[in-house]
């Protein structure tokens, strides 16, 4: 009879020695992505959660394989003044997928209860779950949701995180907007007439790295690349061997400019539409909207997907009406005030908005309820030193 047993990695070498063994089995996974690779966790880990602590459960088959990895850390939120240890994924913001990576030769139910499991035993180190971006395309979503509902002392959230936008290339029912797209196609002729060159699938990224990081800058205020340690590990991911050949770079020149770049991931059946940007100034001659459809365009004669990721903005709606939803789940111990602190005040937030108070409103509000709490704490602690004063002059008898 099969069984499972769980490692937990909690240090940096353990979790370089994964490196190989982690990249097998995401290669094995139904439903892979590439922000799953080991070449994302371990960097990001390394650039952005210098102040937090790896959690990663290794689950092995009894046959001596790794059947799952949990690619967990804790990092400690402060909310109301109580300090909460939440469990999160390594990758946060930056990548559009999440989950516990299970070997598809595996049942993902015993696969996940195990890490649960794992999780409830351990529940020493940690007051509060809460990890996002967990797709509806892949059940194991699913598992982790009814799994943790089966542990009747604690408390489980599931709430819609953000739609996913995925265009099939090859097979399957696709709807368009075929006007808007036959003008996008025309203009593409337009500018090439004008001088304007489209290179799709570059393979000199080194070369084009600094423009296309200089022009995101310019274009985005919230662009990773303002800062250091954004600037850091995009460079060591794209640099690493584990990700070479997943690169996907394209541009629009105009005159050997670039105007309009994207950087994003690609591997054997899926490009990854992550990073777009362009130039300003050239926005009436639409080279975002030209640079995608040619993308689009290339990769259909020699990929299956074209994944739009997070967001449904409009332009996404141009190429197809397909949507996927990412998920997010909370869960806790019933009986947990540094859960309770840690999630009343975006209860109260989403409360509000639900009984009909304006977004607006709310946020104003969070505003000043954040300032009151940091007022009040800091009152707490001058009011703290000053009692510890007076008790140290106090004469004794």
């Amino acid at each position: 009879m099969s069984s499972f047993r769980t490692e937990l990695v909690t240090t940096s070498e353990a979790f370089a020695g994964l490196k190989e063994p982690w990249n097998a089995l995401v290669d094995k996974m139904e439903c892979p992505e590439i922000f799953y690779r080991w070449e994302w966790n371990f960097h990001y880990f390394q650039n952005y959660r210098t102040h937090d602590r790896l959690f990663i459960l290794v689950v092995w088959h009894s046959s001596g394989t790794i059947a799952a990895i949990a690619p967990f850390c804790v990092r400690n939120v402060r909310r109301l003044g109580c300090l909460a240890r939440v469990v999160d994924t390594i990758v946060a913001d930056m990548a559009d997928y999440r989950n516990i990576l299970v070997h598809s030769d595996y049942h993902r139910g015993h696969v996940v209860t195990a890490v649960l499991k794992c999780l409830r035993e351990q529940t020493h180190r940690w007051d509060v779950i809460d990890i996002s971006q967990l797709c509806s395309r892949d059940p194991t979503t699913f598992q982790i949701a009814t799994a943790a509902h089966a542990y009747t002392d604690w408390t489980v959230r599931v709430q819609m995180s953000a739609p996913l936008v995925v265009r099939n290339l090859k097979h399957g029912r696709v709807v368009e907007d075929g006007g808007r797209l036959r003008r996008v196609r025309r203009q593409l002729q337009i500018l090439t007439k004008q001088g304007f060159h489209v290179r799709i699938g570059c393979a000199d990224i080194a070369e084009l790295w600094p423009a296309f990081s200089l022009l995101h800058r310019s274009a985005w205020p919230s662009s990773p690349f303002h800062s250091a340690q954004g600037r850091a590990f995009f460079d060591d991911l794209i640099r690493s061997d584990g990700m070479r050949g997943k690169i996907e770079f394209s541009s629009l020149e105009f005159h050997g400019k670039p105007v309009a770049m994207h950087f994003g991931f690609v591997d054997s059946r899926k490009v990854y539409f992550y990073m777009p940007t362009m130039d300003r100034a050239f926005r009436q001659e639409r080279v975002g909207a030209v640079l995608l459809s040619a993308m689009v365009d290339h990769y259909a004669k020699t990929h299956e997907v074209f994944d739009f990721l997070r967001g449904a903005e409009d332009y996404k709606a141009w190429y197809t009406d397909g949507l996927d939803m990412n998920m997010r789940i909370v869960a806790h111990r019933a009986a947990s005030f540094a859960a309770f602190a840690y999630n009343l005040p975006e209860l109260l937030r989403r409360f509000a908005v639900e009984l009909g108070l304006p977004k607006a409103t709310v946020q104003a509000a969070g505003r000043v309820g954040h300032d009151f709490w940091a007022s009040a704490r800091s009152a707490l602690v001058t009011l703290g030193k000053l009692g510890r004063r007076a008790g140290r002059r106090r004469p004794t008898a």
